[in-house]
């Protein structure tokens, strides 16, 4: 009688095999989203500097341009538009890296499973007196399995802290802005 079911083993190898698929659609989707993006943030930008050269050229007198001028430097204006570049980023690098996350838990999950059901296997046709090396590796699987749940949790936990920093700063950001916005009118 044979240990390995060789059925299950090229199973779980279409497995792996359609979950790096998966994973690598996923990136390549998320890569072209993020270029998409920068192509966007990038053709905003041109054409918002044509228009200011339009503008420069259409001025005819100092006021004109004193006004140009301060039309410039609205740094709320600035600042809204790189927030909003950078939360869309952060978005789309969230979004990804939960997909993967799901992912990969459930092939780790669907893998726990079959190594359990060998260990099962292993167990009941091992000879006697090998009891305490089944029970040490049942006892290693367990372990293993422990370690996997903490290292998620780690993940999540630290993808969390990162999730309010980045909330928190981009809150910091749009109060900073308006307050230089009233200290260049201001003047």
């Amino acid at each position: 009688m044979s240990f390995f079911n060789l059925e299950k083993l090229q199973d779980a190898q279409k497995a792996n095999l359609d979950l790096l698929q998966q994973i690598s659609g996923k990136i390549f989707s998320s890569v072209e989203q993020l270029s998409q993006l920068q192509f966007k943030t990038l053709q905003a930008t041109t054409e918002e500097q044509f228009d200011g050269f339009r503008k420069l050229l259409a001025v005819r007198d100092p006021q004109g341009f004193a006004e140009l001028q301060a039309s410039f430097t609205q740094p709320n204006v600035q600042a809204e538009r790189l927030a909003e570049f950078n939360r869309q980023v952060h978005a789309l690098i969230v979004g990804t890296q939960s997909e993967i996350a799901q992912l990969t838990t459930r092939q780790v999950e669907a893998g726990t499973k079959q190594v359990q059901e060998f260990v099962e296997v292993i167990s009941k046709n091992a000879p006697a007196g090998s009891e305490s090396v089944v029970a040490g590796f049942k006892s290693s699987l367990a372990n293993a399995s422990t370690v996997f749940e903490s290292a998620q949790k780690a993940v999540k936990q630290a993808a969390d802290a990162a999730q309010s920093g980045f909330g928190a700063a981009t809150a910091a950001a749009g109060k900073t802005a308006p307050g230089a916005k009233a200290t260049s009118e201001s003047k």
